[in-house]
């Protein structure tokens, strides 16, 4: 799995909306099937990781699976209550379709961008 890297954090950091959410995760066949709740929950790793990410020794992205911020990132994209169990299911979710990979409570995640 190709996951984030300092240098695609440092690139998406520039985005000028509130929250960047790689569009070829909504408009590709690819992930078609992937429920829209689960693909919030990739939206709301993926912005926290933008705000405060950590890197691992191969200079890899990822964030902690019980980061605070996730919760209250993904309440405000979808706009319904969640809690640590939901998003634990939305991360296991993740992690059976390819999106992300846990490593203990590291979770990396698939980097998606649009070849077109």
């Amino acid at each position: 799995m190709i996951c984030y890297d300092k240098n695609d954090i440092k690139d998406l950091r520039n985005h000028e909306d509130q929250y960047y959410m790689p569009s070829a995760l909504f408009d590709t066949m690819q992930y078609k099937m992937v429920r829209l709740e689960v693909k919030w929950a990739y939206v709301a790793c993926l912005n926290v990781m933008l705000k405060s990410p950590l890197y691992d020794n191969n200079g890899n992205a990822y964030i902690r699976d019980d980061h605070p911020q996730v919760i209250e990132v993904l309440k405000d994209l979808a706009h319904k209550n969640v809690d640590q169990a939901k998003i634990d299911g939305y991360l296991q979710e993740l992690e059976d379709c390819g999106l992300l990979q846990k490593e203990g409570k590291n979770i990396y995640l698939k980097k998606i961008s649009n070849i077109f």
